[in-house]
């Protein structure tokens, strides 16, 4: 009998559960197609989106302490060196390129074969292959000219270098400069910009996912610099304005959110345009006589490619989109870990605008780079280049090009 009384009562049990399970799967069934489903088709309407948004806003300032005359956005005072934060924080040394040293080097427009390597290797032979951009996502090569001394870039920045010694021994790498391109010269300079404007020239850089404070406790020496030998103004009131690297950029680049721009989203196939129908900063900056440069690098990941379906026309006078779609492909595996030949990755893109502001010492200058292998993923790494950045730093005031007339980073 109690044995039939316990059957009895665990079968109920059990409907009991049962009849639970199959509620919570038919819950979770509904919310999947409530938030997903409809969250599909809103993201489709950028109108409906726009509009949403315009209500909560509206919705929250009613409620405002911008209405009481109070200020609405009080900004946080962290301590810097807060134990909770600095136990996670660990030094890195700077990037050690393991190898040889690499046998050309870049400056400005010239590629030439280093005086170190030819008395190591005796008389050096090497042709260098033009680099040419297809489109955002290939590259195809251009002519290919072979010397024992030096290569002038002309067609494009970029060059495949191959190179053969005396004895046999060989090296080989990609390259990245600023080409002498006349065109540019023609259409650029300082009497060329509107009147009674600020004559200087803008240098924008930043490292992927880095808030100020991480800045300055990873990269101390170059904040130093910053701050103190520069003179450097700290914005520490400035927030993103969306969740992604996309999200914060484009209003810096643009003045508008991507829900304010037109579609330029990869997964809407034809109805997609590309990201040169964005009101870019930099275009107003060429309209004006500047010469203007972008790079980036994650060629895989790309701000305006992975999500976004890129550029069709070149968007700048000089794009590094090429040399890195190029290098990722073929080069990065040749060499140790975020290195290229003997040079650390992070530091080809500073060189990389210091070339441009070489050939174009005399000419207004609109350059932003924005550098993420280092720092996205990993908020340690990138003290690793904290050197290097200072010494980039150093670079653009000692040279002159700082103040040329004048100069923004």
């Amino acid at each position: 009998m109690n044995r039939r009384i316990w059957l009895l009562t665990r079968m109920g049990i059990n409907k009991v559960r049962g009849k639970r399970v199959l509620a919570l799967v038919l819950a979770l069934v509904v919310l999947y197609a409530l938030v997903f489903h409809t969250s599909e088709i809103e993201l489709t309407d950028r109108a409906a989106q726009l509009k949403e948004m315009a209500k909560s806003i509206k919705s929250l300032n009613s409620h405002s302490d911008l209405w009481h005359g109070r200020q609405a956005c009080r900004h946080p005072n962290f301590d810097v060196n807060s134990p909770e934060i600095m136990k996670f924080v660990k030094y890195e040394p700077p990037m050690d390129c393991k190898g040889e040293k690499d046998w050309v080097e870049i400056k400005g427009s010239r590629a030439l074969i280093t005086q170190e390597a030819r008395r190591k290797h005796g008389d050096i032979e090497c042709s260098f292959t033009d680099l040419i951009r297809t489109n955002d996502f290939a590259t195809q090569v251009g002519l290919t000219t072979k010397t024992h001394t030096e290569y002038s870039l002309e067609s494009s920045d970029f060059v495949r270098v191959d190179c053969v010694g005396e004895s046999g021994k060989r090296w080989s790498n990609i390259m990245a400069g600023a080409r002498y391109d006349q065109d540019i010269f023609d259409r650029t300079g300082w009497d060329t910009l509107p009147k009674g404007s600020t004559k200087m020239n803008v240098l924008m850089f930043g490292f992927d996912s880095i808030s100020r404070l991480t800045f300055s406790r990873k990269l101390p020496k170059s904040f130093e610099y910053l701050t103190k030998e520069l003179g450097t103004i700290i914005l520490q009131g400035y927030n993103i304005v969306g969740d992604g690297t996309p999200q914060a950029l484009i209003p810096i680049l643009t003045g508008k959110t991507e829900l304010e721009l037109p579609d330029t989203r990869r997964r809407m196939g034809h109805k997609a345009t590309f990201v040169n129908a964005y009101p870019f900063v930099w275009n107003e900056y060429k309209d004006a006589g500047y010469v203007t440069g972008y790079m980036e690098d994650t060629p895989s990941v790309g701000i305006f490619t992975y999500r976004l379906k890129g550029f069709d026309a070149q968007p700048t006078d000089h794009y590094m989109r090429p040399f890195y779609v190029d290098a990722e492909s073929n080069y990065y595996d040749k060499f140790s870990k975020y290195c290229l030949g003997s040079v650390p990755r992070h530091k080809v893109m500073l060189d990389y605008m210091k070339h441009i502001f070489r050939v174009y010492k005399d000419r207004p200058k609109f350059v932003f780079g924005f550098h993420g292998e280092i720092s996205h993923d990993d908020y340690n790494l990138v003290g690793a280049a904290d050197d290097d950045l200072r010494e980039w730093l150093e670079w653009f005031k000692t040279s002159g090009n700082w103040m040329t007339p004048s100069s923004s980073l």
